[in-house]
């Protein structure tokens, strides 16, 4: 009778191990998606950042931050794209950047976005070499692999 309560409880034992044995791992947060991670780290330094993923190639897109003067709206947008690079650099993302800003929407329901003024593609090569924390405003787009800026914000 003994014999059989010690089996009994042996078996018992066995299997809460095994069944709660793996809790600490479950317990755990599942890692994060890197792109969900980087989509996050961008839209915490970007007003209005939006991010979409495709293969190969994360673009950005964001409205340009009306300034005072046209000149302090560039910088808003240059400063936004210095943000969107350092937070590519510090995530797992090695494909191509695509950096659109756009000037707010107009009134008309069917338009998303205002007009484009700004697309900058960075290779991944490109993002490899820059120093967001050491690179001018001035020249961030001019690194930039494709550029275009609306012939408005540099007249």
């Amino acid at each position: 009778m003994i014999l059989a309560l010690v089996v009994v409880v042996v078996v018992v034992g066995v299997l809460v191990f095994l069944f709660t044995g793996n809790a600490e791992e479950s317990a755990q947060p599942a890692a994060e998606d890197p792109q969900t991670a980087l989509a996050d780290a961008i839209t915490a330094e970007v007003e209005d950042a939006g991010v979409e993923f495709e293969p190969g190639l994360v673009a950005v897109d964001f409205p340009i931050r009306q300034g005072a003067t046209p000149s302090s709206a560039v910088e808003s947008a240059q400063d936004d794209s210095i943000a969107v690079l350092r937070a590519v650099q510090g995530s797992d993302w090695s494909g191509t950047v695509e950096i659109t800003a756009f000037t707010a929407p107009g009134d008309q329901p069917e338009e998303q976005n205002g007009q484009e003024m700004v697309r900058m593609v960075y290779l991944p090569e490109t993002v490899d070499r820059l120093d967001p924390d050491g690179i001018g405003r001035e020249d961030v787009w001019a690194e930039a692999d494709e550029q275009f800026v609306d012939p408005a914000l540099t007249g």
